[in-house]
Order: C-alpha cells, then structure tokens, then sequence
C-alpha cells in the first residue's frame, strides 16, 4: 500500500485562499481549475444544478438571464 500524497498548495482560482487544491474539470466549458476542496464539491454541486462556476463562465456560455443572476 502507497500512502496518500498530499495534494499541492496554492492560490483557490474561485475563493482566492491558499489551500491544498485539486483539478476540477468543467463540465459546461472543459476549462481545468484548481480549487480547494470546498469550491470543489461547491462547483460540482452547481453544475450539477445547471448553473454557472464563475462570472466568466456564465458570461460567455449563458443567456442573459444567467448572467443577470451574476451582476
């Protein structure tokens, strides 16, 4: 048995924090982000849901409903 690695630290691409990140693949725009492991399970939760990771995703995949849930 390996032991577990500890995944690497930086800067959270939604919350900003520095924390232990993974990547999170999207599944609306294919872009990889790193985030912690809130943001990770918070962004798989709101796809899941039909909405949006960020701003920029919303902006340029979603309708101006969407993107009026932003502003």
């Amino acid at each position: 048995m390996t032991p577990a690695t500890t995944p690497p630290l930086g800067d959270c691409q939604l919350c900003r924090q520095p924390k232990h990140l993974w990547p999170h693949k999207s599944k609306r725009d294919g872009l990889v982000r790193n985030l912690c492991g809130g943001c990770h399970e918070s962004a798989t939760l709101t796809e899941e849901r039909g909405g949006f990771i960020d701003f920029e995703q919303a902006s340029t995949h979603g309708s101006d409903e969407d993107l009026l849930s932003w502003l």
